[in-house]
C-alpha cells in the first residue's frame, strides 16, 4: 500500500500458491474504507501473471512525491535460492497505478513527467 496525492493505493496478487497470478490494485481515500477495485495494473506481454512475478510493496524514489518504483518477486519453487526480485517503474495513468515490463530502466527515467507515456 502506498499514497499518492491524498489517495491510498493497493496493488496485490491472487490466492494461487507458488504460481504468479494477475496483479489487482485498489483505491480508497480513507484507510479504513470502502476501497475501489481498479482492476489488473500490468499492461503488455505477460500482463496476465504479473510479469510472471507478484508485488511485493512500492518503494517512493526518495526525494520525490511523485515517482515510485514497484518491488515484484519472481519465486521459483523447486530453486527458492534461484530466486529473484523485479524493480520497475510505477506509472499513473488517469488516477490509476500502471506497470509496464521494461528490460532496462533507470531512476533516471523517473525524474521527469515525459517518461509518462
Amino acid at each position: 500500500m502506498y499514497k499518492q496525492s491524498g489517495k491510498y493505493y493497493l496493488i496485490a496478487s491472487g490466492c494461487t500458491g507458488w504460481p504468479p497470478n494477475a496483479a489487482r490494485s485498489a483505491v480508497t481515500d480513507n484507510i479504513m474504507g470502502p476501497w475501489t477495485e481498479l482492476g489488473n495494473p500490468c499492461r503488455g506481454n505477460d500482463a496476465e501473471t504479473t510479469f510472471n512475478a507478484q508485488n511485493a510493496f512500492v518503494l517512493r524514489l526518495p526525494g520525490r512525491s511523485d515517482a515510485f518504483i514497484a518491488l515484484l518477486d519472481r519465486w521459483e519453487q523447486w530453486d527458492l535460492a534461484n530466486s529473484r526480485c523485479v524493480w520497475l517503474p510505477l506509472d499513473f495513468e488517469q488516477d490509476k497505478p500502471v506497470l509496464r515490463w521494461q528490460e532496462s530502466w533507470s531512476a533516471f527515467y523517473l525524474r521527469t513527467p515525459s517518461h509518462r507515456r
